[in-house]
């Protein structure tokens, strides 16, 4: 047997590292799980974040936990069938963990990818960087609006830091409402819509043209809730708006469209069709629509399935606690429209022509805009109905030319507040938040509430208190009680 000696150590080195490198060969990509990436897509991301917000807002496909469906109750468009906490205000705290952990997280994602050099390149491949930043920024002005609506004072500025910030302080309404206009102003400006669409987009399918009517028109939205705390700055930041130019008409709405199958349908057509129905039409909604003989009673709302128990379209009845709501027949009242509501997949309304029109009409009542207020007060009932549906103009004349539908100009708010109201159907937080700042229409405190007066906000999540304590214990002492009643600051 051959020994073979003397073989430098340096030969040996190099033969081992040859050996290793030809067995490790494209080991790399062989452990690397398809499904698994190490980097996202934005367009995947974008994606996400509209469709976490929106459940957050409208309700999820298994159940409806969205923060619009008690502000319905509140507004008293919907009630519970067989009578309900949130209908008693029973109900004090509500959760905004995953608008943070989900939605806006994806969206400050998206963020910096576009603006990291080491990233951007790749981002683009979603769509121009400077289109993709500035929806995200207008998404984001859009969901902490509803936050702030909803809670009051809220994590902001040192929110969706990271470990930086991992117990956020809360930051006061009035400094998140006046970013929130700057947010809006500086997110419009960097749109070019000559650059490019953006993927991944489900409201505007990437149209950048209506991303900008849109950042235009959230801004009014966002100026006009400001008319009773700070009305020189909302009279500029809407004629702003206005001049650099919102929505058009009702090809400009922005909504969102479910899908056909779960976990992407329409969390209504879920409860109703493949669960228990829980929710009817208010009765103080229905009973509005009836003596004004609206039209769109018949695209809000079906009438009651057991003819015998009294049939038409009949309202449930508002602020039941749960024996007197289950003397109730839940086939004994209205639900809502199958057709326009209940279809897997049913149109959701995010921000519509209308609104910026009964925005233009208060403006102009204010004197903030020129303009006729009542024929911006007509033009916004108009785009209500043909947003339902109702194509007929003389139905939607004659409805215009009753005395109680007409611009009151001895109580204009009044007009535009019942009118406004009628309009943001299934727009719980919209519809609340209005009822909150002109106090139109004129609703009753629920039957069986158990506290004096219908609720102004929600209670913070008992997640906040009990992990973010001291926080939450500034934010309470600064804002008021944690409670139902404590009003945030721009409706006092």
């Amino acid at each position: 047997m051959k020994t073979i000696k003397n073989i430098p150590t340096t030969i040996l080195l190099a033969g081992l590292l040859i050996f290793s490198a030809a067995c490790t060969e494209g080991f790399e990509e062989l452990n690397i799980d398809p499904n698994q990436p190490l980097e996202v897509p934005t367009s995947s991301l974008l994606t996400g974040a509209q469709r976490e917000l929106v459940a957050d807002i409208f309700g999820n496909h298994d159940q409806l936990n969205g923060i619009g469906l008690p502000a319905m109750i509140y507004a008293q468009q919907m009630a519970n069938l067989r009578g309900g906490f949130d209908d008693i205000y029973a109900t004090v705290e509500g959760d905004f963990s995953t608008f943070y952990t989900n939605g806006l997280r994806d969206l400050e994602e998206v963020i910096l990818l576009n603006t990291n050099e080491e990233t951007m390149v790749n981002a683009a491949l979603s769509g121009p960087n400077h289109n993709q930043i500035a929806v995200a920024r207008i998404l984001k002005a859009w969901a902490y609006q509803n936050i702030t609506d909803i809670w009051g004072d809220v994590p902001y500025q040192e929110a969706l830091k990271g470990n930086a910030f991992s117990l956020p302080t809360y930051t006061d309404q009035e400094t998140i409402y006046l970013d929130l206009l700057k947010e809006l102003s500086e997110a419009a400006a960097m749109i070019n819509a000559a650059d490019g669409a953006i993927d991944g987009d489900i409201i505007f399918g990437g149209d950048m043209e209506k991303w900008y009517k849109f950042a235009n028109s959230l801004k009014m939205r966002v100026a006009l809730r400001l008319s009773n705390v700070a009305p020189n700055v909302a009279a500029s930041a809407l004629s702003e708006a206005v001049a650099a130019g919102p929505m058009t008409s009702t090809e400009d709405n922005a909504f969102y469209q479910f899908l056909e199958s779960q976990p992407n349908n329409n969390p209504w057509f879920f409860r109703y069709e493949l669960s228990v129905p829980n929710y009817g039409i208010a009765s103080t909604l229905v009973d509005m629509l009836k003596s004004l003989n609206d039209p769109r009673l018949e695209r809000y709302a079906d009438p009651a399935i057991n003819e015998t128990l009294g049939g038409g379209y009949i309202g449930q009845p508002v602020g039941l606690d749960r024996a007197s709501g289950s003397a109730i027949s839940d086939f004994a009242v209205s639900w809502p429209n199958t057709e326009t509501i209940l279809q897997p997949t049913s149109i959701f309304t995010i921000l519509s022509y209308a609104e910026v029109a009964f925005i233009k009409a208060e403006a102009a009542e204010r004197g903030w805009i020129s303009g006729s207020p009542s024929e911006f007060y007509t033009e916004a009932i108009t785009a209500s109905m043909e947003q339902w549906g109702i194509s007929d103009p003389s139905a939607i004349a004659d409805y215009l030319a009753q005395e109680a539908v007409a611009y009151d100009t001895t109580n204009p708010m009044r007009s535009i507040g019942n009118q406004k109201w009628i309009s943001f159907y299934m727009q719980g937080v919209q519809s609340w938040c209005e009822w909150r700042r002109l106090q139109y229409p004129e609703l009753e405190v629920a039957r069986d509430g158990v506290i004096d007066g219908i609720p102004r906000r929600k209670g913070y999540p008992p997640s906040e208190i009990n992990l973010n304590k001291a926080n939450y214990e500034q934010a309470v002492a600064r804002q008021g009680s944690d409670d139902l009643l404590t009003r945030v600051w721009w409706d006092r």
